[in-house]
């Protein structure tokens, strides 16, 4: 399995007074970079073979820098999507069919978004994930409306997600894809296909959103065990770090 860390936001959600100029992904949580969380985690499953860090232009060097800092054991690739600003931006799908398409990609992947701050266990997922050899969204219950409707919602039955909704203004639960997303190797075409019909590359739940109208795709839900912050906004960043414990 190959993993791309998608990377290449502009931050626009938070204030350069939080950020000092780093991307989101480099900031602190009890004296530890976010990213780091979500590395060392993936450094430690054998199912992984490398990972592939995809960012802009802007923060390329500032993520160099960090990888140069660390002794990680798997092969970790840097890429340079090419943009300098918002407006260039290329799009979450955008992002993950370059790497696709750029290293020649033919395996499974996984993508992850190492702004999501968590505590899972990888391992079990993953195994789950190779057994079915079909899409897995990994999904956690909010448990807030409010939280809810900035994500993608889903409906799921016997582990199968039968419905998602990308960013609904009114919520029907608070069952949430959340940022982890396993496609068998058989699959991959599906970005090429998506982006060829014209569809919006900005959001991956869309992409997924869409996927689930074609494809038998599952779900992997976290209980209430388990702990789970998007840092994307001052008052998210402010949370997690309150609250996280190692």
């Amino acid at each position: 399995m190959k993993v791309i860390l998608g990377c290449a936001g502009y931050g626009t959600r938070l204030s350069n007074n939080i950020t000092n100029g780093l991307p989101k992904h480099l900031l602190k949580i009890n004296d530890k970079p976010l990213i780091d969380f979500t590395l060392e985690k993936l450094d430690n499953v054998p199912e992984v073979m490398e990972i592939y860090l995809v960012t802009n232009n802007l923060f390329f060097n500032l993520f160099k820098e960090y990888l140069d800092s660390r002794n990680f054991k798997k092969q970790i690739h840097l890429i340079n999507n090419g943009t300098n600003k918002p407006e260039e931006r290329l799009g979450t799908v955008g992002d993950i069919l370059k790497v696709i398409e750029d290293e020649k990609i033919n395996d499974d992947v996984g993508i992850f978004f190492p702004d999501n701050l968590h505590n899972f266990k990888l391992r079990n997922m993953i195994s789950k994930f190779l057994e079915l050899k079909a899409p897995l969204l990994v999904c956690y219950d909010v448990k807030d409306k409010k939280i809810a409707k900035t994500l993608g919602v889903v409906k799921v039955n016997d582990d199968v997600i039968t419905e998602l909704k990308e960013k609904p203004e009114n919520p029907e639960s608070t069952l949430a894809s959340i940022g982890i997303y396993l496609f068998p190797k058989h699959l991959l075409h599906k970005f090429k296909e998506y982006k060829e019909e014209g569809n919006n590359l900005d959001r991956m739940g869309d992409f997924n959103s869409w996927i689930v109208g074609r494809e038998k795709v599952f779900s992997y839900v976290y209980g209430e065990a388990y702990k789970w912050f998007d840092i994307g906004t001052e008052f998210t960043y402010n949370e997690a770090i309150k609250s996280w414990t190692t």
